[in-house]
Formats: C-alpha cells, sequence, structure tokens
C-alpha cells in the first residue's frame, strides 16, 4: 500500500519554502494522502480509532447523563393517584421490545395510535415522535407544529391540524390501508388525508414511546395513556375524555398509564410487555460487534459486525474528513452473508468536507451518492457467495468514477458534477447521516485517500503487501496440487484427496 505520512506538513509549507527543500509543488500534488484509515483491530471496547489517532469512533450512541425519563403527579384527569411520563430529547424516552411477539409487524392491517400530550409553552417545533413502530410508521409532529402520521421512506402524512402548547391535549390516527389516515384532536375528527401507498416492512420490533422508533426524533412533552390498536377506531372508542380513562379494547395492543413511581411502565393491552428507558437497550442493541474473521484471517486481526441496527459514528470537529480538490479514493472489505435487497450504505459523510456516501445497492451493486447532486450505482457487483471483498471507488474530480470490486475495474462512469457540502461535523460507518440505509454484515479497513489512487495501489490484498502464489503442479510418483492458503483474486470451488491406486502388475 503505497501511502506518504509527511504530507499533513508538507501542505502547511509555502511554494517558497517547498522549493529551499527540494520540493516542487508538482511533485507533492502527485503524492497520496492517507485522509483516514480505521482497522477495527482493537478487538474489545466502545470506541475505534483510526490509524493516525485524531479520529474516535463511537460505537452505538453515545451515553447521555440524565437519559431516564421521569414520573409525573400531574396529568390529564388531575386525579390524587393519576400519574404522567415526562419525555425530554435527547435520549429520555421509552421502547417496548416486542421481538418474541411481534403483534404490530402485519403492515396490511389498521392501525389507531392515541396519547395524551402536554408540549411546554414555548417549545421550538421540530420533527418529534409521539409513537411508532420498527422504522416503519409513526404518529408525531412535523416542524410546523402539525400533528403527523409518517409512513417511513413513503410519506409525511400531514394533518393539517395544529397541537397547542402548554395545556393537556389528546392526539390520535386511524391509518387503513389503502385509504388513508383520519386524524382526532380532542376527540373530534379533525381532517382525513387520502393515502392508498403501502407501509413498508418493519425493520425491528420495537414500539417507541416519545419517540419516532428505536432511535431518533424524542418528543419534548409530558405524556399518559398512550394506546396502540390493531382497529380503525370510531370517535367514540378513543380515550379522549380526561377525566374518565377508558379500559384497553380486544384490539389494543399496547396501553401504558404510568401508574408506577420509576420504570419500568406496565403494559395493560394484549401484549403485556412493559416499557422501559430506551439509552440502555439502545447501546446494547445498536453497538457493532468486533469479530476474529477478518479478511487476512491473521491472528489479532479483527472486524466489525453491523447486523442492521447498528451505529458507528465519529465526531470530526477539526474537519480531517476533507477532500479539497474533489478527488479522492474511498475502499473497504466487506462481506455480506447475504447480499442487500436495498441500499446499504458503508460510509457517509455529510459535511464541509465533502457530502457523499459509498454504498452497496440492492443485489450488490457498488454505488457513489454525492448528496444533493447525484446517485451513481454502477454495473461492479459484490459476488454472492457470503466472502470477504475489498470494493473502492476513485473519483477524479471534472472526469469519472471508477468502481473496483477485488482490485477489479468493474465499470467506469462518466462524472463532471463534483462534491456538493453540508454543515455536519459527524460522519458515519456503517450508514448514512441520521442512521438512515443501516449496514448488515462485516466490514474491515475503511479507509479514504484524497488522490485518485492507481489500482496497484488500492488495499486488495487480503494480507497488505502480499500477493498469493498461484497454485503449484509437481508430478512425480503421484500428481500433487497445491493452492496457497489465503485466497485472493480467485474462489476455491471444491477440492478432494488424491487417491494412489496400485499399479497393474506386468
Amino acid at each position: 500500500m503505497k501511502t506518504t505520512t509527511c504530507l499533513n506538513s508538507i501542505r502547511t509549507l509555502s511554494s517558497a519554502a517547498a522549493m529551499s527543500v527540494g520540493l516542487s509543488l508538482a511533485s507533492i500534488s502527485l503524492q497520496a494522502e492517507v485522509v483516514f484509515r480505521f482497522g477495527f483491530d482493537e478487538g474489545t471496547g466502545s470506541t475505534v480509532t483510526n490509524a493516525a489517532g485524531t479520529l474516535t469512533g463511537i460505537l452505538g450512541p453515545p451515553v447521555v447523563p440524565n437519559s431516564n425519563p421521569t414520573t409525573s403527579d400531574a396529568s390529564p384527569s388531575g386525579g390524587a393517584t393519576d400519574k404522567s411520563v415526562v419525555i425530554a430529547a435527547p435520549a429520555a424516552y421509552l421502547l417496548m421490545d416486542s421481538t418474541n411477539n411481534p403483534a404490530l409487524h402485519d403492515v396490511t392491517q389498521p392501525i389507531t395510535a392515541e396519547a395524551w400530550i402536554k408540549i411546554p409553552e414555548g417549545t421550538t417545533f421540530s420533527f418529534q415522535g409521539i409513537t411508532g413502530y420498527g422504522r416503519s410508521w409513526k404518529m408525531g409532529l412535523l416542524d410546523n407544529g402539525d400533528l403527523a402520521f409518517t409512513l417511513f421512506g413513503v410519506v409525511d402524512i400531514d394533518s393539517q391540524v395544529f397541537v397547542p402548547q402548554g395545556s393537556w391535549v389528546h392526539v390520535a390516527a386511524a391509518w387503513e390501508p389503502g385509504v388513508g389516515v383520519r386524524f382526532y384532536l380532542n376527540g373530534v375528527a379533525s381532517s382525513f388525508i387520502e393515502e392508498t401507498r403501502a407501509m413498508t416492512t418493519p425493520i425491528n420490533s420495537y414500539l417507541a414511546v416519545g419517540a419516532a422508533g428505536f432511535s431518533g426524533e424524542p418528543l419534548t412533552a409530558s405524556m399518559d395513556r398512550v394506546r396502540v390498536h390493531r382497529a380503525v377506531l370510531t370517535v367514540d372508542q378513543l380515550d379522549s375524555d380526561a377525566a374518565t380513562p377508558k379500559a384497553p379494547l380486544g384490539s389494543t395492543v399496547a396501553a401504558f398509564d404510568f401508574t408506577e413511581a420509576t420504570p419500568p411502565y406496565s403494559n395493560t393491552g394484549s401484549l403485556p410487555i412493559p416499557a422501559r428507558p430506551a439509552q440502555p437497550i439502545q447501546i446494547a442493541l445498536s453497538s457493532p460487534k468486533f469479530v476474529t474473521g477478518s479478511p487476512s484471517a491473521k491472528s489479532g486481526d479483527t472486524a466489525l459486525f453491523f447486523d442492521g441496527n447498528d451505529t458507528l459514528a465519529i465526531d470530526d470537529p477539526s474537519q480531517i474528513f476533507n477532500l479539497p480538490t474533489g478527488n479522492f479514493t474511498v475502499q473497504a472489505w466487506v462481506k455480506f452473508d447475504i447480499l442487500p435487497v436495498t441500499r446499504q450504505v458503508l460510509l457517509g459523510n455529510f459535511g464541509p468536507g465533502g457530502a457523499l456516501s459509498f454504498s452497496v445497492a440492492g443485489g450488490g451493486a457498488v454505488q457513489m451518492t454525492t448528496y444533493g447532486i447525484r446517485d451513481v450505482p454502477s454495473a461492479a457487483k459484490v459476488p454472492d457467495d457470503g466472502l470477504w471483498h475489498h470494493l473502492a471507488i476513485v473519483h477524479s474530480n471534472g472526469t469519472d468514477l471508477k468502481f473496483y470490486v477485488d482490485g477489479v475495474l468493474g465499470d467506469t462512469i462518466a462524472y463532471t458534477s463534483g462534491l456538493g457540502t453540508r454543515a455536519t461535523t459527524t460522519f458515519h460507518i456503517g450508514s448514512e447521516f441520521g442512521t438512515g440505509l443501516l449496514l448488515n454484515g462485516s466490514i474491515d479497513r475503511v479507509q479514504m485517500d484524497d488522490v485518485p489512487l492507481a489500482q496497484k495501489d488500492l488495499d486488495y490484498l487480503a494480507i497488505p503487501g502480499v500477493t498469493p502464489d498461484a497454485p503449484t503442479l509437481a508430478i512425480g510418483t503421484a500428481v500433487s496440487i497445491a493452492w496457497p492458503t489465503v485466497a485472493t483474486g480467485f474462489i476455491l470451488q471444491g477440492t478432494a484427496d488424491l487417491i494412489a491406486l496400485p499399479r497393474k502388475a506386468s
């Protein structure tokens, strides 16, 4: 692998200073600088660092202090023993884990979601979730304060009904597949919005209380009597009488009345699973795991496995991720047990250094996305064999994008649109910004260079710098064929022992 480790200091020299030490600017511009390289060889722990030690990535969501929701004696009914729960950004919300009984997983059945909420006066409007399931649907608020029902990846269905602040309000949304959503405010039918598009299949079995889903858009409000039903409720069936709570219905899957002083909070619906604080669950389930099966197969060489729900964020306030000329080479080793059906992001950056993502689309096609400009899928594909493969994209600014698999050029696409920029100073491995398009597979040796590398300089050798020998053939009294221990550039399809047969007597 060809790298130049002194370029950071060289780049600070003026033209005259460079000439004084025998260097020309032309020679400097031809040298490659590794912007960052993550080898994931820590093996244990909750963080990873790049080879230069200048960047630190957090496995899973960062720990947020004081992230447990709290119980309040205030409630819609005002009863002496009635309580509510106080939800607060960024992490103080609740999750119900229905993995062992996914009663909400069927996207062909109707849903009615309802809750009492009290938003503090003067709260800034933002996208917030009241309740949601599996990154498939949510009932929540838009950034204009309107009540909405969201089909993730499809549409935000705006009720055009503003939710007031400073007092207890009952909100409800009844979604009927193929028909639309009817919205209610304080027990009054407020609007019906037609929507015939289908709901996407859930990606997990978590019901969020006070957020949009497993990992985002928490509400800033007090909540009470949160309920989710597998039916389109009529107005008289809603729990919209503040003084007189209704009992759960036969269709009620989840009903949280928050009568406990501390979490967990019991569910009196048909699924008797409590709601627990989100953060401990998220950290345990959203952290990539170190694995020993790396491309090199060498002892001590570890990789990271992402299960389709894991995140790895790298904070970069100094903007080490920076591509000043627009040229770059991005590469990584990946291993998919099953090729992606939809796009999965290997590296995503939404920052001032260059807004882009490096991903594998459905069917294994390697793809580059320049955010705000263009999606560029390629004909270069990951083989469907469950083995490690090296992927790379080389961008020559103003010219083209080259796509490589295992060091072999798979596609060249003319591209002259350059890179856009965004403001976020955190980039992600295993997802794009906002934890979307999550990776389900293993990844190792993620590297970004700020020049278009030649094929020979790509990190496509399983053991860096070691080219495996070709199979050898020896003919003597017996015939033997030996393959190298580490296979790169070919796949061994099968082996068989050669059994020596006795010679026929003459």
